[in-house]
């Protein structure tokens, strides 16, 4: 083999070596960086706003022995503030319940959370039936509902699958309680006392159908 073809071999491999080299330099050359992405996760609330914007009573005056009628009064009382959570929703005091009384509070109720929910609404028992809550009927909007001793125990929901998105609007309804006016059985209620709860139960739907 001649020289020069020797000599251009030895420039053709070195000529190979150097841009492998290159290669690899240029490997460990580039550029890096990395990304971090930081995830944030709160968890939605459910929550519901109770009110009663009206309430409108006959009740017996204690110091005439009268039935007088009272209302509306329109004062908003929220029983989801914990300052009027105790408060009673028939603004029920001292007064003695007798035949042809009725108490009749127009509640308010608005999806303050993040989720919708379908809600409930309950009357319950929590004294033992007598002759006075077979006396007490109950209303809803104006649809009877039947008496109070319907509701012992387990309680009934009145108000049943409603739903509220969370921008929806308030939704109102009427709940009144009336003592019977009925000669026959009125008797039989005198000296007894209930005690009985309105529950709003609601819970997360999740979805539109």
């Amino acid at each position: 083999m001649g020289k020069s073809k020797v000599r251009t071999l030895l420039v053709a491999c070195v000529m190979i070596m150097l841009c492998a080299a290159m290669i690899v330099g240029g490997t460990y050359a580039l550029w890096s960086d990395n990304v971090t992405v930081e995830n944030h996760l709160t968890s939605g609330t459910l929550q519901v706003k109770l009110e009663r914007i009206s309430l409108t009573k006959t009740y017996l005056d204690d110091e005439t022995g009268y039935l007088v009628t009272a209302g509306p009064d329109t004062t908003i009382v929220d029983f989801t503030d914990t300052n009027t959570a105790d408060d009673n929703v028939f603004g029920i005091e001292d007064e003695k319940v007798v035949p042809c009384s009725e108490y009749e509070a127009k509640l308010r109720l608005t999806n303050n959370g993040d989720v919708a929910f379908t809600y409930d609404v309950i009357v319950k028992l929590n004294s033992a039936s007598n002759a006075l809550a077979e006396q007490l009927k109950v209303y809803i909007d104006g649809e009877d509902k039947g008496t109070l001793d319907q509701y012992a125990v387990d309680g009934k929901a009145i108000i049943s699958t409603q739903t509220m998105a969370k921008n929806d609007t308030a939704k109102e309804f009427t709940v009144k309680i009336q003592f019977i006016n009925d000669n026959n059985i009125n008797n039989d209620a005198q000296d007894k006392e209930v005690k009985f709860d309105l529950l709003v139960n609601a819970v997360q739907k999740t979805s539109a159908n």
